[in-house]
C-alpha cells in the first residue's frame, strides 16, 4: 500500500530544499551520468529535513531503482513531500 500525505500542510516546519533543489535535480537528471544521477539524489535526500530513519527509505528505493527516471522520482517526491504538496 502506498503511504500519501493526507493535507497539503508541509510536512517540515522549515523547508530546506524547495525550488531550487528541483531545479539542480532536472538539470543533473539530464547532464549527469546514472552513477554520478545516483549521488546527486542521495545528497539531496540527506541535505532535506526530516528524521533519518526516513530519509534512510526513501535512500534504500534509490538505490533499488533500476533506472534514472525511477531515481528521479523518489528524490522528486521528498522534496516536494518537504514542501507540503501531499506526494
Amino acid at each position: 500500500m502506498y503511504s500519501t500525505q493526507t493535507s497539503s500542510k508541509p510536512r517540515l516546519k522549515n523547508d530546506t530544499l524547495g525550488n531550487d533543489a528541483l531545479r539542480d535535480l532536472y538539470v543533473a537528471f539530464v547532464d549527469l551520468n546514472s552513477q554520478a544521477f545516483t549521488s546527486k539524489c542521495v545528497d539531496l535526500v540527506q541535505a532535506g529535513g526530516g528524521n533519518q530513519k526516513r530519509k534512510d527509505e526513501i535512500l534504500n528505493a534509490i538505490f533499488a531503482a533500476k533506472t534514472k527516471a525511477q531515481q528521479l522520482k523518489k528524490t522528486q517526491d521528498f522534496i516536494l513531500a518537504g514542501m507540503g504538496l501531499g506526494v
